[in-house]
């Protein structure tokens, strides 16, 4: 078995694969103190769990486009498993909890030149083009954010600041950097946010979890591809993917229940279009949100959370 590399790092911890199991990834709780990974794992396998029963579920009417990775198992600190593979971690490593999931894939090697030919500064195309670290690549779509004001154009000069720094792990790409690319001519930012809808509101009123501080990325399906959508082009073949929930809590189904996820939202990355940023985008992700909680709901008439959604919703255009 060949040693791990670091693919990843987060608040939470670090995340390792390896050459020998290349669709495998692990994460390790070695990051802030006051993070659960055991909670995150928790967390996963209930999601999982209620994807699936939506998925069979006769009486419910949704599509669920969303990629979840498959959650494994969880590896404590005194589990035999370290016997074998402490060694694969760089020396030093210790013991600790560790989540084993299927890995993400990475953004292939296409998209990655034409994100950096467009958005690294000219001074570390080189570096970057060569960098083995940078070949694990996944992309943050921030559609409530843009990176640049309407009425400053990007400029050469603006990438090529006294302090450069780039990278391509976990890339985070604006609204304008996607309207840059076309990707609203071709229709995939307005999926994204129906997507995001979508998801959101299966978490809350299909899982009744806050979704708090939740990760979305842009990455290429699985192979063998399963359940959910695909996009192609400017990017290349991928999909959308959630991931991290060691922040998510439960939601009661009440008012108390619905501010909660209100103030999730507006805490998390710019993953959610914003109502007053893009108005067509709001929509797009408003109408997702809603038919999937009625998706969720199914036949149950009178099912009081199809009101707390549009209470969610309300509250967030309140802003």
């Amino acid at each position: 078995m060949n040693s791990f590399h670091r693919i990843g790092a987060g608040f939470c911890g670090t995340v390792w694969t390896s050459s020998s199991e290349p669709a495998i990834a692990y994460k390790r709780e070695d990051g802030g103190p006051s993070r659960s990974l055991h909670h995150d794992y928790t967390i996963h396998k209930l999601i999982e769990s209620k994807l699936q029963l939506l998925r069979e579920n006769t009486n419910t009417n949704i599509n669920i486009q969303i990629h979840l990775p498959k959650c494994h198992r969880f590896i404590s600190p005194s589990d035999p498993w370290w016997t074998t593979n402490l060694p694969r971690f760089p020396e030093g490593s210790s013991p600790c909890n560790v989540i084993e999931v299927s890995r993400i894939p990475a953004i292939p090697r296409a998209t990655r030149e034409t994100l950096i030919s467009k958005y690294c500064p000219a001074t570390l195309q080189d570096e970057i083009f060569a960098s083995a670290t940078n070949r694990d690549c996944l992309i943050r779509p921030y559609l409530g954010r843009r990176l640049h004001t309407p009425t400053s154009k990007r400029s050469k000069k603006s990438t090529e600041g006294r302090f450069q720094a780039f990278s391509l792990r976990n890339y985070p790409l604006h609204l304008d950097q996607m309207e840059e690319l076309e990707l609203g001519e071709s229709g995939l930012v307005q999926w994204y946010a129906t997507v995001m809808g979508e998801t959101l509101a299966i978490l809350h009123w299909g899982v009744g979890v806050d979704a708090n501080d939740v990760e979305f990325v842009l990455a290429p399906p699985p192979s063998p591809s399963g359940d959910g959508q695909t996009a192609t082009n400017p990017l290349g073949e991928h999909t959308m993917w959630i991931l991290d929930f060691d922040l998510c809590r439960t939601i009661s189904m009440d008012e108390d229940g619905v501010r909660q996820a209100v103030k999730a939202y507006w805490g998390n990355d710019p993953f959610f279009p914003r109502p007053g940023l893009d108005a067509k985008l709001w929509g797009c992700f408003r109408e997702g949100y809603l038919s999937a909680c009625l998706g969720v709901v199914g036949d149950s008439e009178g099912d009081e959370r199809v009101m707390l959604s549009r209470m969610f919703v309300g509250l967030v255009e309140m802003g």
